[in-house]
């Protein structure tokens, strides 16, 4: 039986390769790249997160596995307050992903953000 996250990791690897998919840095960064981009969509001011972001960095790291599963209960109460089956967001989204066309757009900007972080831009 294949799981979301199965799935979601066979795409990553398949994408973009092992070495990327195993980068947890890189791993976390897209992923906080999705939750600002949820905020822009809920109209949350850049300001905002400008200050939540030194808010969070003024504190102690936390456990991974718990910042999981804080992310995942988060998202869920969000897609609650916005009416929307969460469930039903990721299941679109993967089969959005798993297109031709964006599987190829995603290796073009893995290779355009691989190649600027060579040359230190």
């Amino acid at each position: 039986m294949t799981t979301n996250q199965s799935r979601i990791g066979d795409w990553v690897r398949s994408t973009l390769g092992e070495d990327v998919a195993r980068n947890i840095p890189e791993r976390a960064l897209r992923a906080a790249e999705e939750v600002i981009e949820l905020a822009q969509a809920c109209n949350v001011p850049a300001e905002t997160l400008h200050r939540l972001v030194d808010y969070v960095f003024s504190r102690p790291a936390g456990k991974a596995y718990q910042e999981i599963g804080g992310s995942m209960v988060t998202l869920y109460a969000a897609a609650e307050a916005l009416k929307l089956d969460a469930d039903v967001c990721l299941v679109m989204e993967c089969e959005r992903i798993e297109t031709p066309e964006v599987i190829e757009r995603c290796r073009r900007r893995q290779l355009e953000k691989s190649a600027a972080r060579v040359t230190g831009t």
